[in-house]
Parts: structure tokens; C-alpha cells; sequence
């Protein structure tokens, strides 16, 4: 009976292999996403209701199949425009292609995340990802795969403005797919090495290569492809004022991307016969056009493009005379391109908005925009290495615009400064009591949550051990609130910033004053969450850094950096942990050196990717000598021990040091700074 029950559980695991082949098959041969989707439904049922067989053969091959039907559940969200939901379906489908080593499908999920972050308009999460694949990709010596991959780094860094690296990259590619004769890979390259072009403002030969796309997409029936290089010979050819030839293009991409409901490349056409409009001084159509494709955007989330449409716009509604509308939409424009990673739409929203207050004759936020543009635009750099730090500066032209401004009489000017000075005095003094009142209430509440704690203890016995680690991990993020805004802290920072108000720069008066708001605001608010991305952690101890800085002269410097393996919108870890050891730093280590003074704060993994790790070096006196100084006051280091206690409960399931504190010496065996490393568990 066992030999019998044993064969008939064989026999039905080779149907379903073969199901889930024949499946698999039929998938790869239909282009409807809609069709192929219900295939790929019953692909995942077989495949999951199969993965905890006892044959360890059939198990593996199940688990893959697995892993390719929730990459293709992945495609078809992206196909839909629903990326979120596909990097999540990507990221399962990555965890189960890991486990049995299918370093090919771990490739493929990287890359479609990547993708689907670059749709979202997060090109730095974008080559991450794309980089992450290109590792695996490697380890699966597949050619096609390795080559699909250095298309999208290429990509990336021709977003980012990195020349070099985006033609060395794409020419790989190239290379590849023509190696092993791969028509869609080399249609993909051709469209890459475009867009290229079109950055260096070179559209002609762009145009030669999105034609040479455009064939291939049209040969092999890849309708979506051919919306996109349409959208591209559209916008090359509207560069080039050909505005008849770019609406030809534009509007064919239109009726494809209508048909096949791509409502991405829906919208760029929308966008580029918007713009074309404009151009053409046809105001209503442009306005029609835009308003269709900001809708689209809105909806896909793609923060870049949308701002840009905004932006323009608020440019018919200029040119119009509406200047009030004009306003609402530039503003819009402004708002979104703030959380955009293109610093070339905040830039423009910010010198429509100047030309737009002139109009309303308020020539103090003309002036104040129109110098946020400037700035803007020489600030704007691209990175092209960050493991050698090696970053070239690029700058953008703006037209000066403060003709206006200069006429306007000295007398004005001062009473503007002295109203603004007074307003800002306010404003430090409503923050200041504000502040005050909120961290008595906080300190209340935490007192009375111990107390309610204590009674709870008593009344339940039998949960003595639960409650007194609750109670460890309790009293330790208290204790690392309070040394995050100590009073003395709070004190000196508004002192500092009081002194900039009264006989310093204004400018950096409020600045500094922003930074202080913002940082009470993000502790307090950080303060009761268990985790908090890695990306706000370090805007926290940024903020802190600058407040600290004003205790300095120009002497102080300081070095925030994430290694390029971790997604710090991702990587989380209790909040609170690294602000005491950098207080340390400052206070005991430089505050009493003469001479240069910096901190650097590093952070990245351990090789197996278990813990991150947190270095912080300064170039300090010394524990020793800080010792001897620290001997002569009454000082109680409780924020670093309680971060100490904090580490110990989250590492407690790990054995090996969590803390180490290493002095730096010369080859004379002098004290020339202290290192901390903390190890934190994910």
C-alpha cells in the first residue's frame, strides 16, 4: 500500500510538472497580457499547492515556477501601470528565486524592480537595483540576460547626465545582442543610444537611432515599443522646431497607446502635442492637451513629468494674462518638483513663479524665487562614481531678471529686511514656547505610561519577564529621546541662532531656525515608532549637524556616508540609535581640539548582509584626555549606555561584540581621534 500510495503521489507531481511546463509555454507565446494572465492564475495555483512536496526534484522545479508566475504577475501590473504593486510581486518572486539559486530569475526581478522604481521617477533606487542585477546576472554567465541589464545602468546614467558611463554601457549591450543575434535587445540599445544623443542636444542622429528602433519594434509587432520611440522621434523633432513632423509622430503614438490602454506613453504624447501647442501659440489646445496628460501623471504618480506639465501650464495661463491661475498652477508645479529627483523642474517652477510675482508687483518673492533658481541651477551636479567620490559640477544657464528689483528704492528695501527681522523674532519666540509646552507634554505622558507600567507589573505576575524587557526597551528610547533634546542642547541652538538673528547673516538665521523646527518635529515624531527608514535617520542627524556647526567657527566639517548596496528608502532600524555616540563626538572628542574638526559617519553591511553596521570616527583628543577633562565635572554618559542596552535587546538572539570603541593613535602613540562601531540586526 505504501509502494502503491508512493508511485501515485509521483505520478501526479509529473502531470502537474508538465502542466506548469506546457503553461509556462503558452505564456511566453501570447503577447495580450490580458489573455495570458489567466494562464499564468493556474501557473501559480499548481506551482504553490506543489512546494511542499517531500521529492526535493520535483519541489525545486515547482519553487521555480513559482518564482516566474509572480514575476509575470509583476508584468502584467507594470503592463497596467499599478508599479508598487509589481515591485512587490517582483520582490517574491526575488525571495524564491534566491532560495534555490535561480540567479537568472534573480537577475530578472532586480531589473523589472528597477524598471518599475524608474516609471515611478526614482532613478537612484533605479540603479540600485539595476546593479544589483547585473551581479547575479554575471553568476548566471547568460549573455542575454547580462546584456538586458547594462542597458538599463545605461539608461540610468544618461538620466543622471553621466555620458561616459551610459555610451560605455549601451556599446557593452550592443555588442552582446548583436553576439547572439537578439533583434528586441538591440531595438532596446538603439532607443538608449537616443535618448543619449538627445542629452547631448545632438537630435539629428538621435532621430537615426530611434528610426532604427522604431523598424525593428514595427517588424516584430512590439506596439508598446513603438509608443515609446514614437514619443522619443516626437521629441526630438519638436527640439529641432520641426513642429509639424513632431505632431505626426506624436499623435501616432497616441492612437497605439489608446488601443493598447499604455497609459504611459499616452501621456508623454499628450504632453509632447501640448507643448507643440504652446510653440504654436494655439493656447486652448495646449491647455487641453496638458490638462489630460497632468491627469495621467497624477494618476501613474510620476512626479517629474507632471511637474514639467504643470510648469507649462502656468506658461499659457501667462501668456494669457490670467496671472492668477497663472500662479496656482506654477505653484503646483513648484510643489511637486520638490519631491521630484530632478532638480531641472524645480529650477524653471521657481523662475515662472519669479516672472509671475513681477506681474502681481511683489518684488520681494520675485527676487526670492528668481535667487532659488540661481542657486538651483548652479548647484545641479550628476554622480558618476560614488565608491572614488569622483562628481563633475555642470551648471545651467538662467536669465536674470532683476531689473525691477535694483529700481526699487533703498529706504523700501530696509523697512522690507526690518519687518522681515521682526516677523522672525515672533517666530522664535512662538517656537521656542511651542517647543517647551510639547516635549513638558511628552515628558508627562512617558511618566505616566511608567507608572501605568509599574501597577500593571504588580497585577500581573505571571508576565514579570515579558513586562521588564518591555519596560528595558521603554526606558532606553526615553533615555535616548531626552539625550537627542537635552535642554542644554535646545538652549545653545537657539542661543546660537538668536546671536545669527541679532548681528549674524539673516539668511542663515532662518535657515538654521527651519532646521531646528524641523529637527524637534522629526524626533518627536520618530520618537514612538519601533523602526524608521535608514534615508530619515540620517536627514535627523543632518539637521543636528548643522545646528551643532554654529557652535564652531569654519573649522567643522562633517561626512554623511550610505555604502551603494543599500536602498535606504528600504533598510530600517530603531530610531535614536546614532545621534548620542555623535553628540560624544562632538562634546567630549572636538569641542576641546584646536584645530581642524571633523566627524565622519559611515554606514553599510556585513558580508552576509545580516547586520548594518555604523562607523563613527572623529579626529578628536582622545577617550584618554577626554577622561582627564571629563574627571573635574559631574558627568552622566546615560544616552550612549542606554544605546548600549537598546543594541543588546535587539541583537539578543546574535552573539559576538555590538559595540566597539576604538582609539585612533599616530606611529608616536598619540591620540589623534576615536572610531565607534555599532553592529544593528535587521
Amino acid at each position: 500500500m505504501v509502494l502503491s500510495q508512493s508511485k501515485n503521489e509521483t505520478t501526479l507531481l509529473v502531470k502537474d510538472s508538465l502542466l506548469c511546463y506546457d503553461l509556462n509555454k503558452k505564456i511566453e507565446e501570447e503577447n495580450n497580457h490580458l489573455l495570458w494572465i489567466k494562464d499564468n492564475n493556474q501557473l501559480k495555483t499548481i506551482a504553490s499547492k506543489n512546494l511542499k512536496s517531500n521529492n526535493y526534484t520535483f519541489q525545486k522545479t515547482f519553487y521555480k515556477y513559482y518564482s516566474i508566475a509572480l514575476l509575470n504577475e509583476g508584468a502584467f501590473y507594470n503592463y497596467t501601470d499599478q508599479y508598487q504593486k509589481a515591485i512587490n510581486c517582483y520582490k517574491k518572486s526575488f525571495l524564491v528565486a534566491k532560495k534555490i539559486k535561480f540567479d537568472e530569475q534573480c537577475a530578472s526581478n532586480l531589473q523589472n524592480i528597477g524598471t518599475a522604481f524608474d516609471y515611478l521617477g526614482k532613478v537612484d533606487s533605479s540603479l540600485i537595483y539595476f546593479k544589483k542585477a547585473l551581479r547575479y546576472a554575471n553568476q548566471s554567465k547568460n549573455k542575454t540576460t547580462i546584456a538586458y541589464v547594462l542597458t538599463d545602468i545605461g539608461y540610468v546614467y544618461n538620466l543622471k547626465g553621466n555620458t561616459t558611463q551610459a555610451i560605455e554601457n549601451n556599446l557593452k549591450a550592443l555588442k552582446i545582442f548583436e553576439e547572439v543575434n537578439d533583434i528586441e535587445g538591440i531595438e532596446r540599445t538603439y532607443l538608449a543610444l537616443g535618448r543619449v544623443f538627445d542629452n547631448q542636444k545632438e537630435y539629428q542622429k538621435a532621430i537615426v537611432y530611434y528610426q532604427k528602433g522604431f523598424k525593428i519594434a514595427t517588424d516584430n509587432q512590439l506596439e508598446n515599443r513603438q509608443s515609446i520611440l514614437l514619443n522619443s522621434l516626437a521629441n526630438s523633432n519638436f527640439q529641432l522646431n520641426k513642429y509639424s513632423e513632431a505632431k505626426k509622430f506624436a499623435r501616432k503614438s497616441l492612437t497605439i497607446s489608446n488601443k493598447n490602454n499604455f497609459e504611459t506613453a499616452k501621456a508623454m504624447s499628450l504632453k509632447h502635442l501640448g507643448e507643440i501647442a504652446l510653440e504654436e501659440t494655439n493656447f486652448n489646445q495646449a491647455e487641453n492637451y496638458l490638462k489630460q496628460s497632468a491627469a495621467l501623471f497624477n494618476k501613474l504618480n510620476v512626479k517629474n513629468n507632471l511637474a514639467r506639465v504643470q510648469i507649462n501650464l502656468g506658461k499659457i495661463y501667462l501668456l494669457k494674462k490670467n496671472y492668477k491661475q497663472a500662479l496656482i498652477e506654477a505653484e503646483k508645479g513648484f510643489k511637486i518638483a520638490k519631491i521630484s529627483n530632478y532638480p531641472a523642474e524645480k529650477k524653471d517652477a521657481a523662475e515662472l513663479l519669479s516672472t509671475i510675482h513681477q506681474h502681481f508687483t511683489n518684488y520681494k518673492a520675485a527676487f526670492d524665487y528668481q535667487t532659488l533658481a540661481k542657486n538651483i541651477g548652479d548647484s545641479i551636479f550628476y554622480d558618476e562614481n560614488k565608491n572614488i567620490a569622483l562628481k563633475s559640477e555642470f551648471k545651467y544657464e538662467t536669465e536674470k531678471k532683476e531689473s525691477q528689483i535694483k529700481a526699487l528704492s533703498q529706504q523700501k528695501k530696509i523697512a522690507e529686511l526690518e519687518n522681515q527681522r521682526q516677523k522672525s523674532i515672533n517666530l522664535f519666540i512662538i517656537i521656542f514656547l511651542v517647543s517647551l509646552v510639547v516635549i513638558s507634554f511628552l515628558l508627562f505622558k512617558r511618566y505616566k505610561t511608567n507608572k501605568e507600567n509599574e501597577l500593571l507589573k504588580i497585577s500581573l505576575e505571571e508576565t514579570e519577564k515579558t513586562l521588564l524587557a518591555e519596560k528595558k526597551a521603554t526606558e532606553s528610547e526615553l533615555k535616548a529621546l531626552k539625550s537627542q533634546m537635552n535642554p542644554h542642547f535646545i538652549f545653545n541652538a537657539l542661543n546660537s541662532i538668536q546671536e545669527q538673528f541679532m548681528y549674524g547673516d539673516k539668511v542663515i538665521a532662518n535657515e538654521q531656525m527651519g532646521n531646528f523646527t524641523y529637527l524637534t518635529r522629526q524626533i518627536l515624531a520618530v520618537s514612538g515608532k519601533k523602526k524608521i527608514p535608514l534615508s530619515t535617520e540620517v536627514d535627523i542627524l543632518t539637521k543636528y549637524l548643522e545646528l551643532e556647526k554654529m557652535r564652531f567657527e569654519t573649522d567643522f566639517t562633517y561626512i554623511i556616508q550610505i555604502d551603494n548596496s543599500i536602498d535606504d528608502e528600504y533598510t530600517e532600524l530603531p530610531p535614536m540609535l546614532i545621534q548620542p555616540f555623535v553628540e560624544n563626538s562632538i562634546k567630549h572628542g572636538l569641542l576641546h581640539k584646536k584645530g581642524e574638526k571633523n566627524v565622519k559617519i559611515n554606514f553599510n553591511f556585513d558580508q552576509k548582509e545580516e547586520f548594518l553596521i555604523c562607523t563613527i570616527e572623529d579626529n578628536g583628543i582622545g577617550r584618554k584626555k577626554s577622561q582627564g577633562i571629563k574627571s573635574n565635572k559631574s558627568h552622566n554618559s546615560f544616552s550612549t549606555n542606554s544605546v548600549a542596552q537598546r543594541l543588546q535587546l535587539i541583537n539578543e538572539r546574535k552573539t559576538g561584540e555590538v559595540l566597539m570603541y576604538i582609539d585612533l593613535e599616530d606611529e608616536k602613540g598619540n591620540a589623534i581621534g576615536t572610531r565607534v562601531i555599532l553592529k544593528i540586526y535587521l
